[in-house]
């Protein structure tokens, strides 16, 4: 089971350490490891963003097409995973379709579809590996089992209210979560404290971590962390006193990807993430890094990026209203949103790399600073093991594609 811990993450900082830059890849490497309150944090200093990952810049696995068959097509993919024969597993959610490839690329399988029937799907969200290769297909809260040639197993049926009933106990509500692989269920459980909402300062709602047991009759607090940065101000017409969300916002992100069930939690407020391992042990990956100032000239940037947005599309009026009437963080949050590879390792999104390239810094099994990926495009990572990284690839004009990359053994 896991526990809260007994000590607030804020009380953890006990040590300064003064890092300079490191002057080699094996100093850059080098961490400092210690207990604090039965919490081992490893502390890895000033990182050294040059030291490469990557064995080759060109990726050794491409998937997708922009036009073509259309078991090539990607769209909206919400979830990635690598078999042990090297085939990959795809949640591509657009189409409501579990599909395989080979460790080649080429295509092994579809299955599912938009549907409520036994073998179909609502929304595929995540994925998980089982033992044989089962995988499964997380529906909302339902589990969808198939086999690695794409055949259906079995299904089973989450309850909505139940499930609802818990996070209503907490004086909460959740708006995601995902099956463990042991069978317990993570959930962030969400705080909202203003109601009806008021326009007010900048504020974190609340969010409370937890793992609950299959039965739903045992809640594990694995602890509280902020919300996304927001603010409540009064934007005019029909939608009155409404949340904005200002550019660089702090958020907290968290991922399941080791075999083991270990939960990975990021608060990019702090250059430190937290994993809570099964069987309660809590450690934190810690980094020192310095804060960054936000330029108005990066806020136009971002509301120019915003008024293009499909999203923005019929609201801009009163968009425009709100980001007059906000106030903008003075700093950067220290990362983007962290993932977690099958094979326990970190992958952190580097937040003040910008322009159409993306830097992403990877912690080893044991927390240790590896190194650095620098690739063209939007690259989110989804699985990683010994050798290689695997994830989504956006191009310019969003089209979604696979890659793989060859990491450099150390």
């Amino acid at each position: 089971m896991y526990k809260p811990s007994s000590a607030p993450m804020c009380a953890l900082a006990i040590l300064s350490i003064a890092c300079g830059g490191p002057d080699s890849e094996a100093e850059s490497s080098a961490a400092l490891v210690y207990d604090s309150a039965g919490v081992t944090i490893v502390e890895n200093g000033v990182l050294n963003l040059d030291l490469s990952l990557l064995a080759d810049p060109t990726p050794t696995l491409q998937i997708g097409v922009l036009d073509g068959s259309e078991e090539y097509q990607l769209f909206r993919v919400a979830d990635i995973k690598r078999l042990s024969d090297g085939a990959i597993a795809v949640a591509n959610a657009g189409s409501r379709e579990l599909r395989i490839y080979e460790a080649d690329g080429t295509h092994r399988a579809t299955a599912g579809g938009a549907g409520q029937g036994p073998s179909e799907f609502r929304y595929p969200s995540a994925l998980v590996i089982l033992s044989g290769d089962t995988i499964q297909v997380q529906d909302r809260v339902d589990r969808v089992y198939f086999a690695p040639d794409g055949s259906f197993v079995r299904r089973e049926t989450g309850d909505q209210r139940s499930f609802r009933a818990v996070w209503e106990s907490m004086g909460g509500m959740s708006e995601g979560g995902q099956w463990v692989a042991d069978g317990s269920f993570f959930a962030p459980v969400y705080h909202w404290d203003q109601s009806p909402p008021k326009a007010g300062p900048l504020y974190r709602p609340r969010m409370t971590l937890v793992r609950v047991s299959a039965d739903l009759s045992v809640v594990d607090t694995l602890g509280d962390f902020g919300g996304i940065l927001q603010q409540y101000v009064d934007v005019g017409g029909q939608r009155g006193v409404s949340a904005i969300v200002p550019p660089f916002s702090t958020n907290t992100s968290w991922a399941i990807g080791s075999a083991d069930g270990t939960i990975v939690v990021g608060d990019n407020a702090s250059p430190q993430i937290d994993r809570f391992h099964p069987y309660g042990s809590h450690s934190i990956v810690r980094w020192t890094a310095d804060e960054e100032a936000i330029t108005e000239a990066e806020v136009e940037t971002w509301k120019d990026q915003q008024r293009n947005a499909e999203w923005t599309r019929g609201q801009l009026p009163e968009l425009e209203r709100g980001w007059s009437a906000m106030d903008v963080p003075e700093t950067k949050a220290f990362y983007g949103g962290v993932v977690a590879g099958s094979d326990g390792s970190l992958w952190v999104g580097h937040a003040a790399y910008g322009g159409n390239r993306t830097k992403i810094m990877m912690f080893d099994s044991d927390g240790h600073y590896a190194g650095s990926m620098d690739v063209p495009g939007r690259f989110v990572v989804h699985d990683a093991g010994p050798g290689w990284v695997l994830g989504l690839m956006y191009d310019e004009t969003d089209v979604e594609y696979i890659r793989m990359y060859e990491l450099r053994v150390r």
